[in-house]
């Protein structure tokens, strides 16, 4: 796998560097072109480091390699239709599950990190926590600009598809580098070969095993990624007893709020940005992710599968996940119940600080009603007017 991920590099270094055609970063912007000279360096670094700390587990924790995944739970779905907050409410029944922090996907997926990261926080605490101090600081003045579209702390549950970045195999990736064949990953189902397939699970297993080696192998792995929706059948096939819950939203609201959110990514590696080429793009994208979710998911098996809406979830939540539960065979806890209804009268107070424009995005009632009409009919969403 390192092999194949060096080999696409210097695609990469091209498309960060130099306009492509048919790419989303199309003219030449000094922005872009400083950014990316820092981005390199550290890219590259993080590359090194993390590779190498992946190989030492298999000298210094073996042991995790006999670690076997039990029923893990995949929340998928559509991106900004209530994965983020269904996965933190799942997240919170902490006996039974755990899952991947932030700062564990960025800075610690190996064993080792992890033990060199919970050794440095204890010489910390002996010094009285500067360093958390500064830490904490640090990341309510980095992070506080996104809290409207994606509120989210280093200690935070957090997207594992983040831990695929040292094979190259995350879709966000295309915000630094712009490089056109990552929107391959967006149909992966479809379009990855059966090589690509077992790589992206062997790894991804691997570092599920790291993780449980870590926090419990008794406990249940929560994942949540919007971005394994194209991965759906893929991930079946290497995790047999995985249930899955998929997350929906009309269209009107998840399309533009997703296009949005992308293209403030992309402003932050370019001052030259193709908003036409992220919203035709991001489009497609998302009705494959509708017709794929909407057809894959029902191929697993029934007890093993479940369809949320985000209408429902947002002013649910409580009986949302009771009914989750219920199909599953699983109990709630006295404790998880009670956190649960603080966490539903904190969701009927919730106003998101996401706002966008429909029409300054560049969406049309009619590209809507072209790309969603039967996604309408079959979740039943009025068409726009």
């Amino acid at each position: 796998m390192i092999i194949a991920t060096l080999t696409q590099l210097p695609r990469l270094l091209r498309t960060s560097f130099l306009p492509v055609q048919n790419g989303p970063y199309r003219r030449f912007s000094l922005q872009r072109l400083l950014v990316m000279a820092v981005f390199w360096p550290v890219f590259l670094g993080y590359l090194g480091i993390t590779w190498l700390c992946l190989a030492l587990d298999h000298l210094l924790f073996p042991g995790f390699r006999r670690i076997n995944i039990k029923q893990p739970v995949f929340v998928i779905g559509i991106p900004r239709s209530g994965t983020t907050f269904l996965h933190r409410l799942l997240a919170g029944d902490r006996q039974r599950f755990t899952t991947m922090t932030l700062q564990e996907l960025l800075f610690a997926p190996s064993i080792s990190q992890r033990m060199i990261w919970r050794l440095l926080a204890k010489l910390d605490a002996c010094l009285g926590s500067p360093l958390q101090k500064v830490l904490r600081w640090s990341e309510n003045k980095i992070f506080a600009g996104l809290d409207g579209v994606h509120n989210t702390r280093l200690s935070d549950p957090e997207e594992d598809y983040l831990a695929l970045i040292p094979i190259l195999q995350c879709f966000l990736l295309i915000l630094p580098f712009g490089d056109p064949e990552l929107m391959r990953l967006s149909r992966f189902d479809a379009q990855a070969s059966p090589q690509q397939k077992q790589n992206l699970i062997r790894f991804y297993r691997g570092l599920i095993k790291r993780h449980l080696y870590v926090h419990g192998a008794d406990k249940t792995f929560l994942s949540k990624n919007p971005s394994f929706t194209p991965m759906l059948q893929t991930l079946a096939n290497g995790f047999a007893d995985a249930r899955f819950i998929g997350c929906v939203r009309n269209p009107n609201q998840a399309v533009p709020s997703q296009i949005s959110s992308i293209l403030i990514g992309a402003r932050l590696f370019s001052g030259s940005t193709n908003t036409d080429w992220w919203r035709d793009e991001l489009m497609s994208m998302l009705a494959y992710y509708y017709h794929h979710l909407l057809t894959a998911l029902p191929a697993t098996a029934k007890s093993n599968q479940a369809l949320v809406k985000m209408e429902q979830l947002s002013s649910q939540p409580l009986q949302i996940i009771d009914k989750l539960y219920q199909q599953f065979g699983l109990s709630l806890s006295n404790g998880y119940r009670q956190w649960l209804k603080q966490e539903d009268e904190k969701a009927q107070r919730f106003r998101s600080g996401h706002h966008y424009q429909t029409q300054q995005l560049g969406i049309t009632r009619q590209q809507l009603h072209h790309h969603y009409q039967s996604i309408y009919r079959q979740l039943g969403y009025a068409l726009p007017e």
